[in-house]
């Protein structure tokens, strides 16, 4: 089946080597008399409070701008905490367990930060279960824990406090300690790899070839690759070793006959799957074994196959096509076989995402111009919508504990990173400069 003209000026931005990858989209459901919500998580939260830390040979201003401030924060987007803000005891003894229960306290975070004598920095954290420990008039920790390392590093034992108090009470770790890479624009023609905290901090480099490099992918053990046009045509860069240097990827040699773009690393590491075109401007997608230089095709037909995303498993792909007219939603296994089609409802679909655990695709979709964020429910067989705004929201991705998508919101150029819960109801914005694009959430940076 021949593509119809609906991609040409997508498609034609790809092969004149400008970077563009196949248009985000969205589309809000008009049609339907109200919109239809996707929860994030159900029941109440726990009430956790977190007094001021006890410092010892440490400014007040360092443990709190870069210690307490952040562990708060932290809690505060972590999900399932409600942080206690009003009616706190000043103490934190036994006698004051009363005050905080009447506070709504259940969890009461208490934290010691000390110096040592060769100057690093101890932080001792304890949890009391108030509510329960209030009655028997003594301090029973449902918590302990110690962390030590420089000044510097307060910060990151904050993060790591959050993410262990997370996994102490959903079994689950938290994604404080974990990193967004992304694309960001330094001036026309000229776009890097970059790399920050989850909140927004500690924005460093990976690339630097003052060059055009795109679609940045994370290995599960932290290898990236990406697309880089600092050789002239499209390649695609990244590390075959852990902490090894960037080499070329694909063409492993010589040169192929059109463009590449869209690498994704599977979930095993061994493989990207990745998108090959044609002089015609058709493009199908590709799997490299990194180790063999082996490719096979998984798509061979005269259209837009595009956008591959692995699930879980490493035993399927979604991907966007525009096969059946305009660009839709389609699942298929590693082999190419048994495409089925997955979105039904709105013309202009793509950009497709796999949750961690396999039970939904987020994907952007376009309705009168605007792009908005939906996620496919598999197990109801449903749509939700996710955003809706004024500006466009693209290029989603998952945090690794599947209850926030990390995704790109603004105008043309003027796009910035933000996050939202499954319910849409807490956005919130990680940057403070535009030239955002593709970013992906990963645990293991």
């Amino acid at each position: 089946m021949t593509c119809p003209g609906l991609l040409g000026n997508v498609i034609s931005r790809v092969i004149l080597g400008l970077g563009m990858m196949f248009a985000p989209a969205a589309w809000a459901r008009a049609q339907q008399g109200q919109e239809v919500v996707l929860e994030a998580s159900a029941g109440a939260k726990l009430g956790i409070a977190v007094p001021r830390p006890q410092v010892s040979g440490i400014a007040e201003a360092k443990a709190s701008a870069d210690f307490h401030q952040v562990l708060v924060k932290d809690l505060d987007e972590a999900g399932p905490f409600a942080v206690i803000r009003s009616g706190q005891p000043s103490g934190t003894d036994p006698a004051s367990y009363k005050g905080w229960a009447d506070a709504g306290t259940e969890w009461l975070v208490t934290t010691t930060l000390t110096r040592a004598g060769d100057g690093s920095v101890e932080v001792v954290a304890q949890v009391v279960d108030v509510k329960a420990a209030q009655d028997k008039k003594a301090r029973t920790a449902v918590f302990s824990k110690r962390y030590t390392g420089k000044e510097a590093a307060l910060r990151r034992m904050a993060h790591k406090l959050s993410d262990d108090l997370m996994a102490r009470l959903t079994g689950q770790p938290g994604v404080a300690s974990t990193s967004v890479v992304f694309v960001r624009q330094l001036s026309p023609g000229i776009k890097e790899i970059f790399q920050m905290d989850r909140d927004g901090a500690n924005l460093v480099p990976i690339t630097n070839y003052k060059s055009l490099t795109i679609s940045p992918t994370v290995a599960p053990d932290g290898r990236v690759a990406y697309v880089t046009y600092k050789g002239g045509a499209p390649e695609i860069w990244g590390q075959r070793t852990v902490g090894g240097p960037h080499v070329r990827l694909y063409p492993v040699s010589g040169k192929v006959d059109g463009h590449c773009f869209c690498p994704v690393w599977s979930p095993d590491g061994k493989r990207l799957a990745l998108v090959q075109g044609d002089r015609r401007g058709n493009t199908d997608i590709v799997v490299l074994d990194v180790a063999t230089g082996r490719v096979r095709r998984l798509t061979d037909s005269n259209c837009i196959n595009t956008d591959p995303s692995w699930n879980p498993a490493g035993t399927q792909l979604a991907f966007t096509s525009d096969r059946e007219g305009g660009p839709q939603i389609y699942l298929m296994e590693e082999d190419g076989s048994n495409v089925r089609r997955l979105t039904r409802e709105g013309n202009y679909n793509g950009s497709p995402a796999w949750s961690p655990s396999g039970t939904m695709v987020a994907y952007v979709s376009r309705f009168e111009g605007k792009f908005d964020l939906f996620v496919y429910k598999l197990g109801d067989g449903k749509s939700y919508q996710i955003t809706t705004g004024v500006a466009s929201s693209e290029s989603p991705s998952w945090s690794p504990d599947e209850r926030r998508i990390v995704f790109t919101s603004g105008s043309r150029g003027g796009m910035q990173l933000y996050t939202t819960d499954l319910s849409g109801n807490t956005l919130r914005k990680l940057t403070a400069f535009d030239g955002c694009q593709s970013p992906k959430w990963t645990r293991s940076r």
